[in-house]
């Protein structure tokens, strides 16, 4: 009879010992499996929730976007750079300002990429129009500088005006019956028409607007400006405080007037729910990182202390059927069995519970931490991969740990005498 015949023979013989340690050995793999299992279902509903609330916060940055243009397209600016002494009170009445500021502090934003998108240095001052006796609002246009474009592409803060031109407002060559080319003079200085404004409802409709030089040159204010329209990066919409407190590194002696509207208000309320939504994004990923972390270390703890544990009990189970077994190997050893069989004898019956326990135990873990999440689900979020995993770590305890717990056992047995036993017998 061949050894694993005869160890087949003897677990049949002695089925409580065997279930004993098969239940004993499934039960730490189940433990094991179960928990692992279970996080896994958590990093999976973890990463599902990560995808819906990227979903929200993108749905949320197209509206934000799409707000954005519309700010853009309807105001060109979003904020006004003023001199530092320039009343605000009459630059709301005036509807410009009497302080001017060199036009050489334009430039230092040049180094405020993430403080502001654009920027444009004019010089606006309201004057009688006494070619045409009206009141008008006259307005120089510099260079526009584009820094960043965080807001999306928007048209220019001023079209480009020729040397010599000017761009008439709607009242203005709606009411006197002005066209593009014709040549009109202002303050004695003649400029040709280069284009006529549509209809916009603002005091834009009774503006003119000239190159910077021409307007410094005509107003008697050489290398002056006293507002700089600029577009605010996107990441301090909404931070007027923070915008002043970086602005006033760059320019100390002015300040930030923010303009206001509804569209603006709308689009500060959707970077707040943004801000929030990528909040709640992040929290999820570090509760996701979390569940991993306690993943690792639950493989940490409960595979020494599964591993143990199973391995203390196979070796107690194994150590009570060698005693039991000692008339058995007695004979055994007078027919010639040698004490190398006896050893692969033990071995090889652990090596059965170990395979079976990792089954039982891979099967009872795998299914307890379904019927706590629920079918539907956990069927879906543990995958080929995962349950793979976890078997090959189930069978490899399992067969680890009852190996270990019966080499005890197994010296022991080989280590009987045969003549003593049948002699004691």
């Amino acid at each position: 009879m061949s050894i694993w015949s005869m160890m087949l023979h003897e677990i049949a013989y002695r089925k409580v010992n065997f279930l004993l340690g098969l239940a004993g050995t499934a039960a730490a793999i189940a433990l094991l499996v179960g928990v692992l299992t279970g996080l896994q279902f958590h990093v999976v509903r973890s990463d599902e929730i990560v995808f819906r609330k990227e979903e929200e916060t993108k749905a949320v940055m197209v509206g934000l976007r799409s707000d954005l243009r519309q700010a853009m397209q309807r105001l060109g600016y979003n904020a006004i750079v003023l001199p530092k002494d320039q009343p605000l009170g009459d630059w709301y009445a005036e509807d410009y300002g009497a302080i001017t500021m060199p036009e050489s502090w334009a430039p230092r934003l040049d180094e405020t990429r993430e403080l502001v998108d654009r920027y444009l240095p004019r010089l606006r001052q309201k004057l009688k129009w006494e070619e045409r006796q009206w009141t008008i609002l006259v307005v120089g246009a510099g260079r526009e500088r584009v820094l960043d474009t965080s807001v999306g592409e928007a048209a220019p803060l001023a079209g480009s005006i020729p040397q010599g031109s000017c761009v008439v407002g709607y009242e203005l060559h709606h009411a006197l019956g002005l066209e593009p080319g014709q040549e009109i003079a202002v303050l004695g200085r003649v400029f040709r028409i280069d284009k006529c404004e549509r209809e916009l409802g603002t005091k834009d409709d009774i503006s003119i607007w000239i190159p910077l030089a021409d307007a410094q040159q005509l107003l008697n204010q050489p290398g002056a400006i006293n507002e700089i329209l600029i577009v605010e990066h996107l990441s301090v919409w909404g931070n007027l405080a923070e915008v002043r407190r970086r602005m006033a590194a760059v320019l100390p002696d002015c300040q930030v007037v923010e303009i206001a509207s509804e569209t603006m208000s709308r689009t500060h309320a959707r970077i707040k729910v943004a801000e929030e939504a990528q909040a709640a994004v992040e929290q999820e990923k570090e509760k996701r990182a979390m569940l991993q972390a306690e993943r690792r270390n639950a493989m940490t703890r409960l595979v020494p202390l599964g591993f143990l544990a199973c391995a203390v009990w196979i070796g107690l189970l194994m150590y009570v059927n060698v005693r039991e077994r000692a008339p058995e190997i007695g004979v055994l050893r007078a027919i010639g069995f040698r004490a190398g069989d006896v050893r692969t004898l033990v071995f090889s019956k652990a090596c059965v519970l170990g395979i079976a326990g990792g089954l039982a135990g891979f099967a009872l873990g795998t299914a307890g931490a379904m019927l706590l999440e629920g079918r539907a689900q956990a069927v879906a979020a543990l995958g080929w991969g995962i349950a793979l995993e976890q078997f090959g770590l189930a069978q490899a305890m399992g067969i680890a740990a009852c190996v270990l717990g019966s080499w005890l056992p197994a010296r022991v047995a080989a280590a009987l005498d045969p003549a003593e036993i049948l002699h004691e017998r």
